[in-house]
This record gives C-alpha cells, sequence and structure tokens, in this order.
C-alpha cells in the first residue's frame, strides 16, 4: 500500500509543477501598450506552450482582444475561461471595492507547427522572382518588379528600402518625362 500512496504523491506533485509552469500575463490599460501584450502571449506560448491572460476591470477587454487574435491566427486554442470578482482597496477613498477579474487560459494549437511548416515549403517553391518591363508609345518606360509573392515584410528597414524604391521610380519616371518632353 505504501508503494501506491508514494505512486500517488508522485501524480500529485507532477500536476502540481505542471500547473505552476503556467505563465501567467496580467494585462493592464494603462502601464503597457497592447501590442506588448500581445507579442508577450505570442512568446509565452511559443515557448512555453500555454499562457494564461489575466486582467481586471478595464483591461478585460483587451485580453479578450489578445485571444481572440491568438486563436484567429490559428497559434492557440482556449483552454479555460474564467469570470469572478474581486475586493481592491480604492486609493483616493481607502473603501474596498469589487473589480471584475478574468482569466484566460490559451494552450498552443498542435495544428499550427504542421500549417506552420507547410507554409514554409510553400514559400521556398515559390519563391522565384517575378519581374516585367512594358513599353508603351516609346515615351515613357513602366518597369514593374516584384520580389516573391508570399514574401512578407516586416520591421523598420522594410519600410524604409520601400521608400527608397518608391523615391527611385519616382525619379525615373521624372527624368523619363523630361527626356520626352525634350
Amino acid at each position: 500500500m505504501s508503494e501506491e500512496t508514494a505512486t500517488d504523491e508522485q501524480k500529485i506533485a507532477e500536476v502540481a509543477e505542471e500547473m505552476s509552469r503556467m505563465h501567467r500575463i496580467r494585462v493592464s490599460n494603462t502601464k503597457k501598450p497592447f501590442i506588448f501584450y500581445l507579442n508577450l502571449a505570442k512568446k509565452y506560448i511559443k515557448r512555453y506552450n500555454n499562457v494564461k491572460l489575466t486582467a481586471l476591470g478595464m483591461a478585460i477587454p483587451t485580453v479578450v482582444l489578445i485571444s481572440e487574435i491568438l486563436k484567429e491566427d490559428g497559434l492557440a486554442t482556449q483552454k479555460l475561461i474564467a469570470i469572478s470578482t474581486v475586493q481592491t482597496k480604492d486609493k483616493f477613498t481607502s473603501r474596498y471595492i469589487q473589480k471584475a477579474k478574468i482569466e484566460i487560459v490559451m494552450a498552443l494549437n498542435e495544428q499550427y507547427d504542421k500549417a506552420k511548416a507547410d507554409a514554409i515549403i510553400l514559400k521556398k517553391k515559390s519563391a522565384q522572382p517575378k519581374t516585367g518591363v512594358k513599353k508603351t508609345d516609346g515615351t515613357s518606360l513602366d518597369v514593374t518588379a516584384c520580389k516573391s509573392q508570399d514574401e512578407i515584410v516586416d520591421g523598420k528597414a522594410g519600410v524604409k528600402k520601400a521608400v527608397d524604391e518608391t523615391k527611385t521610380k519616382t525619379v525615373i519616371e521624372i527624368s523619363a518625362a523630361v527626356g520626352s518632353s525634350s
């Protein structure tokens, strides 16, 4: 019988350890921007396979929005939603007030990794650049070029590069128009 109790205690310890691994994010409306919490939740889900989003009062819609975005992206699924009230002491009046509290437990979607791997394979197959040159009536030259259809540009460097390409195209169009008018 001592062996059975030892295995039961071991199972309880494993469950307790797993529950302690639940990584919690306390969302606030005033301390950090919404996108910070969204990116943090994505990191936690990818690294630890689960995250617990909690919020009080006016931050509840932010938590709901984060969980909906994670679901729409296919990154996570909702495992648990808990709504309750908690008593907090008001700073100004020193009285206790009740605030609404929400807890949403999100876990990594098992199909996400498979879909991500399929997308990478698809991207490698269609990585051929598409370019084209069109000639009009001979006065101006319209050059169109793009990289890959599936390429995603993000970050400040990508935006700067796109702006530089637009300026270059504008200069080419202006010089072609000036050359044709003289």
